[in-house]
């Protein structure tokens, strides 16, 4: 696996506030959702990470946000439009590689 990315401390900070309004849905043993975690440990990003089977709400938080219950699905908080739900772990670690990979 990749070096996990290193920054300096302001940036690592700014980056720990910007990721606040991301979490991670999925479960630990869908081979989909690794490939993700290892992206986020790889980027050091401190998301936070909802495990759907180990926690029955918020399985139904991914239902009632995103429409189904894939994982992995990163929720995007975007305040006042609200938030969006990004399925496939493909567009997930593109999307974080292309936010987040200095």
């Amino acid at each position: 696996m990749p070096q996990t990315i290193e920054r300096s401390p302001e940036r690592q900070t700014e980056v720990d506030r910007e990721v606040e309004s991301l979490t991670l849905y999925h479960f630990e043993r869908c081979p989909f959702c690794v490939r993700v975690r290892q992206q986020i440990e790889r980027l050091a990003l401190p998301i936070e990470k909802r495990d759907i089977q180990r926690e029955p709400r918020y399985r139904q938080e991914l239902m009632a946000g995103g429409g189904r219950t894939m994982v992995p699905c990163l929720r995007i908080d975007k305040g006042e439009r609200g938030a969006e739900w990004m399925y496939e772990s493909a567009d997930i670690n593109r999307y974080l590689a292309q936010r987040f990979g200095d």
